[in-house]
Parts: C-alpha cells; sequence; structure tokens
C-alpha cells in the first residue's frame, strides 16, 4: 500500500513524464503498484473539469511540494513516536512537551522521527530530501551542505493545523504572558534569530546574501525596539521571536538590576532547571535572557542584490544616469 509520500511523488513524477520503470525505482513500488496508484487518482479525478482536478492533485501533494521560502530558523523541536522534545542545550538532555500531541501526529505523518521548527508566523518547517525521505539534518548543524538549507518545507500551521495548541515545556516557562518587558527570560533561548545594525534587521544566509528590512518597516512595536536598544547600549545585536510571539534577547548582567538570592521573589518562582538553565547560560556566555515583549506574524524580511544576480532595469537606470551626467560635465 503506497503512503502519502509515496502517491505525491507518483504524481510529480508522472506529471514530467517520467514512466512506470522509473517512477516504481524512485518510490520503491512494484509498476503494477504504480499503475493501480495512477487508475486510482484517474477514476477520482475522471467528472471532475480542469480546475478540480488541480485542485484534486494539489491536496494530494500536500506540502511535499510547498518549499519553504526563507531562511529555515524557529524554535526546534525534536519529533519521534514517544512524544515532542525540546533539547537542553548544555547538557544534551531532552525536555518532554506537553500540549504538542497535535504536532507529533502532523510531523509523523509527513515523514519519520526528525526534527522539526516552528517559526514566529506559526509555520511548522520539516526537512525532507525527496532522494532521502530518512535524512534528517539541520540548518545549524549540518550548514556546511547545500540541501540543509534548501530542504525544507512547511508541513503546517499552529493556527490551522494544531488549532492553536503550542508545546509547552514544563520545566521551563515559555508562555509570553507570564512575563513583562523587562524581565528575565526563564524559557528556552529559542526561536527565529534576528540581527540588526540599529537600523536593518536581517538574517544571514550561508549560501547567498543576507535578507532584510528596515526598522521602521519591520513592525516591532518601538517600545520593544527602545528596551533593546536600551539593553544592547545601543550598538545592535541579536534577538529571536518564539512560535509564540515572545521577543527575547540576550544582554550583559551590568544591564539589568535585579534582586537574585534564595529569599527573592524571582527565585522563589523559577523551578530548578530555570535556576540551572541560567546559572549555565551565565557560566557559559555572561549574558541573561531578557524578555522584550509579544510581536506576532514574523518580520517581512525580503533577499538582498546578490553579486550573482542580473543588474535589474532600476540598476541600469542608475548606471546610465551616472554616466550621462558625467558626459555632460565633460
Amino acid at each position: 500500500m503506497a503512503n502519502k509520500e509515496q502517491i505525491a511523488k507518483i504524481i510529480a513524477l508522472r506529471g514530467t513524464g517520467h514512466n512506470l520503470e522509473e517512477i516504481s525505482k524512485s518510490v520503491k513500488l512494484s509498476t503494477s503498484a504504480v499503475a493501480y496508484q495512477l487508475k486510482k487518482l484517474k477514476d477520482q479525478t475522471e467528472n471532475l473539469d480542469t480546475m478540480d482536478i488541480f485542485d484534486s492533485i494539489k491536496q494530494k501533494i500536500g506540502t511535499y511540494g510547498e518549499r519553504y521560502n526563507g531562511i529555515p530558523s524557529g524554535t526546534k523541536y525534536v519529533v519521534n513516536n514517544e512524544g515532542v522534545w525540546w533539547n537542553f542545550p548544555t547538557t544534551g538532555e531532552k525536555l518532554r512537551t506537553t500540549n504538542s500531541e497535535k504536532l507529533q501526529k502532523v510531523f509523523l505523518s509527513f515523514r519519520g522521527p526528525g526534527r522539526a521548527r516552528i517559526t514566529d508566523r506559526g509555520e511548522i518547517l520539516a526537512y525532507y530530501n525527496p532522494d532521502d525521505s530518512s535524512e534528517d539534518l539541520d540548518i545549524e548543524d549540518d550548514s556546511s551542505l547545500d540541501r540543509s538549507v534548501s530542504n525544507w518545507v512547511v508541513i503546517g500551521n499552529i493556527d490551522s493545523d494544531l488549532d492553536g495548541q503550542f508545546p509547552i515545556i514544563p520545566e521551563l516557562t515559555n508562555d509570553p504572558l507570564e512575563y513583562k518587558p523587562g524581565e528575565i527570560w526563564r524559557g528556552p533561548m529559542d526561536g527565529m534569530r534576528y540581527s540588526t545594525n540599529g537600523k536593518e534587521i536581517f538574517r544571514s544566509h550561508p549560501r547567498t546574501s543576507r535578507w532584510s528590512v528596515h526598522r521602521k518597516d519591520s513592525g516591532l512595536d518601538r517600545k520593544i525596539w527602545s528596551l533593546f536598544m536600551e539593553l544592547k547600549d545601543y550598538e545592535g545585536g541579536r534577538f529571536y521571536i518564539t512560535e509564540r510571539g515572545a521577543v527575547i534577547t540576550n544582554v550583559s548582567p551590568e544591564s539589568i538590576e535585579i534582586d537574585f538570592d534564595p529569599s527573592s521573589k524571582l527565585w522563589v518562582s523559577m523551578s530548578n532547571e530555570e535556576r540551572q538553565f541560567l546559572f549555565q547560560r551565565l557560566e557559559r556566555t555572561n549574558t541573561i535572557p531578557v524578555f522584550l515583549g509579544k510581536h506576532y506574524g514574523g518580520i517581512p524580511l525580503q533577499r538582498g542584490r546578490s553579486i550573482h544576480d542580473e543588474l535589474s532595469s532600476e540598476q541600469i537606470s542608475k548606471i546610465s544616469s551616472i554616466f550621462s551626467k558625467g558626459g555632460k560635465n565633460k
């Protein structure tokens, strides 16, 4: 019996002119099984008009054909048959999440166990290599391989596919509603990663030019921006936005005033895991994660011009104008 992935590949390969033998080899099914699936698809669409056939094929192929357009990032989870986990970076331990059964189902219906990322737009991303569906690469761990950047697909959305159910990490508070701006962030230091030089917000791409947007066009609240720049001594730096809309950054301990001892309110409110996480971050990086505010919908970055791009008509016009003025001055 063909699974969803095999059916999607059969449709794509047949539509691009591959014969039964070639499709059979690619999807690892017999030619009779491939022929059966094609006949079944034909019977299902026999009485449909062209547009309905297109809609039917789109549904069959589904997210197997929806490549992620951007630089893959977001909170990273490990999904397997036992559950959904978040990796504690300093010790390598896996923390089991709750409220994640639907995420587990969506991911495992697409591919086998692996790493999922959830963006600040709520998109659920999975790595998928059509030539080796068991391969599991990540842009951070395997950046030397081109396909670790390009082979990502959108397999769902938190609102439409998970009914708005976000993964919860019981040991680390990752709900932004539990925080006020300027407070120490006790959740995972993870999410969609951005950098800024004070004017532009950008993300670097390991293969091409960086993606960016002017700060004023980012949609980021002015209060969040002001707090960030103040804590960063107006030098810019890096910040993250989680799938739940929490905007967080790492700052020097000297940048904030906190009362942190065993009798303080902050200490009492923290779990043992949160205290360990804070201590280990201080020990390793001498920084403290701080909550800046809430931002929903992501940041609309656009790919910048690359040295490999052909000149646009606007660029040609500017060059022509410059030389034209130069000629008139002679």
